[in-house]
């Protein structure tokens, strides 16, 4: 039985790499989220001593309400997080480089690149941090309708950028000759 990765897959492509943002992106986000859920398991202690009025039986009911749909938000947000950043991949192969793009729950975009379009790519790192935990973007200039493609906070920016020159050195000449203009060698270019 043969298993696909992404819709459209040929079943003699090779999968070179999935690619998804950095962990330290995914860090950032459930930061935010570790710190709504401090602040929901701070509010009892908070409120017992600052705002007693909150904890008596009068609003003891709406305050409860409250908790419990302020929880749910939580749940949701965890979920939608974790999803997005799962789904939302650059996958590159022998034949080409498929982005899926992953907007929300219900809306996602997938774009695909043959290497012989490829005209240049670029390898961005700018940043303390990017520098220190090698992450960064990379852009694949295009002939075709989307003029560039954008992998955007990925790790090893440069050793991406390096795959995909390989990957369209290997191209048949003939592969790469079927383009209406011949297309240039693509540059490796580092910032």
């Amino acid at each position: 039985m043969n298993q696909t990765l992404f819709p459209g897959q040929q079943a003699d492509e090779k999968i070179f790499l999935v690619i998804r943002e950095h962990w330290s992106v995914l860090f950032a986000k459930l930061a935010l989220w570790f710190l709504m859920l401090f602040l929901y398991l701070g509010f009892d202690y908070v409120s017992l001593y600052y705002a007693p009025q909150f904890i008596s039986p009068t609003y003891l009911p709406l305050v409860d309400v409250l908790k419990v749909i302020f929880v749910m938000f939580l749940a949701l947000g965890l979920f939608i997080i974790l999803t997005l950043y799962y789904l939302h991949s650059h996958i590159i192969t022998n034949e080409r480089i498929v982005t899926i793009e992953q907007k929300s729950l219900t809306h996602h975009t997938i774009s695909e690149l043959h290497l012989n379009q490829i005209q240049d790519v670029t390898a961005e790192v700018h940043g303390l941090p990017e520098n220190l935990l090698d992450f960064g973007d990379v852009y694949i200039q295009t002939a075709g309708e989307t003029e560039r493609f954008l992998f955007h906070n990925i790790p090893n920016p440069v050793k991406v950028t390096k795959l995909v020159i390989d990957l369209y050195e290997q191209l048949p000449e003939q592969r790469t000759n079927q383009t209406q203009a011949p297309p240039q060698q693509p540059q490796v270019i580092v910032k």
